[in-house]
């Protein structure tokens, strides 16, 4: 009888219940869906890229480039690579109890949403309208999506990210022989000219993503993840997604930036 109640014990514990924690901690950040968000942004980026820098010129073999580029296995690939290298030394386990919790999944859950819904231009338009007066329509919400920004440096984080990008982008571009003329240096201060309006961007994107993400959140939740995110285990676990996706973006970017290179022959930037 022992032997049987056991067993079902056993049988009734989630299969998730024995994977190795940082497979937990990406399971639970749902990472599949944010890559599979990320490719459809990106293969849409890349119509745009085609009529600002070739227009007319790619046809099926540049759609056959973005598809390679936007692989979904090879970008889940790359970035469980990259985060589970930073995380080798981390409390993941403490990440783990976190995120699995029902506030975890909860927060996980709504940042995916919000992050799907932000593939609308239209919808993201209307967010940062929203929000616009939320310091006086919604206080404590404004204030403590300021205070977790600010913890998690998520401003100068993505502006990093973007220059790296950016000049990622540039090297790909130099890598296909494009703009002879022109060093490496040269064209990322051109891809980064207007770096105030970049820093005015990413903070209004921030800001309207995170208050519509977090909007239908208790204030009590919301201090709970403030309040994870500045322990070490939060700290880490931001770090690692970003340096993470940091690596991928600059991964693609200059894949990206190689392949337009090919495209646009010795036309100028």
């Amino acid at each position: 009888m022992m032997r049987a109640l056991a067993l079902s014990l056993f049988l009734a514990l989630p299969v998730g219940a024995f994977a190795d924690p940082v497979t937990r901690v990406f399971d639970a950040l749902k990472i599949n869906e944010v890559v599979d968000i990320l490719a459809e942004e990106g293969r849409a980026s890349a119509e745009e890229l085609e009529e600002n820098m070739f227009p007319g010129r790619g046809g099926a073999a540049w759609q056959a480039e973005i598809a390679r580029i936007y692989d979904v296995g090879s970008m889940e690939k790359t970035l469980a690579g990259a985060m589970t290298r930073a995380l080798r030394d981390a409390d993941v386990l403490t990440m783990v109890d976190f995120l699995e919790s029902a506030r975890g999944k909860k927060i996980m859950g709504l940042e995916i949403s919000a992050r799907r819904a932000f593939i609308d231009p239209e919808m993201e338009d209307i967010a940062a309208e929203t929000f616009a007066n939320a310091q006086q329509t919604r206080p404590v919400l404004y204030e403590q999506v300021q205070a977790f920004t600010e913890i998690n440096a998520l401003v100068e984080q993505n502006l990093e990210g973007a220059f790296a990008s950016n000049a990622a982008f540039a090297m790909g571009l130099k890598s296909s022989g494009a703009f002879p003329g022109a060093s490496a240096d040269q064209l990322i201060a051109e891809l980064w000219s207007g770096d105030e309006a970049v820093e005015a961007d990413v903070r209004d994107w921030l800001f309207a993503y995170l208050m519509t993400a977090y909007a239908p959140l208790s204030e009590q939740d919301l201090a709970a993840y403030i309040s994870f995110s500045e322990t070490e285990p939060g700290a880490e676990l931001n770090s690692a997604i970003m340096e993470g996706f940091g690596i991928l973006f600059a991964e693609i970017s200059f894949d990206l930036g190689a392949a337009a290179g090919r495209f646009m022959g010795q036309q100028d930037l």
